[in-house]
């Protein structure tokens, strides 16, 4: 894993305070109690959230990661009321998109020429062609989920809604990248923002301090036992390395 993979998702305060398991998305320990999660980073949130019948509360999460995540739930659900709200209002045809709700919630305005196709397509071919135009889209996409063998919970990344938003305000012809795009020009950027972005963290660590941790688990494939190093901070966990350590458990 690379320092790229680790804060690239960091849109989701859950993701700071734990650690994702053997690469899998579904697997986490709670860098606070330790305790693992075998429910995704829902499930890990719950637990440090906290007030959830199907999540034991960690009592070791301090008072401000608590208060964090639950603002950061309750944004998300004030995000998704308004969006619905306003998706209703231009259904009713109730007018234009506002900035604000009428409840003064924050909704993301989509451009003018795709809110314009959107009720042509309503008003000319019917809700009926439109909801089978989703469902053709939704198809698509859980066949690329099937050819790439991706777990169905990598719709749940903020990254995944960012992308779709992108690719419908692009409309039709957009050109997809490459596999060299992909593999070279577009990574490399991410890896830029990336190591801005810890360079952002290490002026934190530098004054207001940082824990180091470390967390150790076993290659069951290549039969490998490996210790990660990460630096923790109230700006979340960076992964720095990953060590194999298997020489000095067999010695011990």
């Amino acid at each position: 894993m690379s320092e790229a993979g680790a804060t690239r998702r960091e849109v989701d305060p859950g993701r700071k305070y734990g650690i994702m398991l053997n690469n899998n998305s579904n697997s986490w320990k709670c860098i606070f109690c330790k305790k693992d999660f075998n429910a995704g980073i829902s499930r890990l949130k719950q637990h440090l959230r906290g007030g959830h019948r199907n999540a034991k509360v960690c009592n070791l999460c301090p008072p401000y990661v608590r208060e964090e995540l639950i603002k950061h739930k309750k944004m998300k659900e004030d995000e998704i009321a308004a969006r619905n709200l306003a998706l209703q209002e231009e259904e009713d045809g109730l007018g234009e998109y506002d900035e604000e709700s009428r409840e003064g919630k924050y909704v993301t305005v989509p451009p003018p020429d795709i809110l314009q196709g959107r009720r042509d397509r309503k008003s000319v071919l019917g809700a009926a062609y439109d909801k089978e135009c989703r469902e053709d889209v939704c198809g698509a996409i859980t066949r690329w989920f099937l050819d790439a063998g991706l777990a169905f919970s990598a719709v749940n990344y903020p990254s995944f809604d960012k992308m779709v938003e992108s690719i419908g305000k692009y409309g039709v012809g957009l050109k997809p990248p490459s596999m060299y795009e992909l593999r070279v020009p577009l990574l490399n950027k991410e890896v830029h923002n990336t190591l801005v972005q810890i360079e952002e963290n290490k002026k934190e660590w530098a004054s207001k301090g940082c824990s180091l941790m470390s967390d150790g688990w076993r290659d069951s494939v290549a039969k490998k036992d490996i210790v990660n190093f990460l630096v923790n901070s109230p700006k979340g966990s960076v992964f720095m390395k990953s060590t194999d350590v298997s020489e000095v458990v067999r010695m011990i």
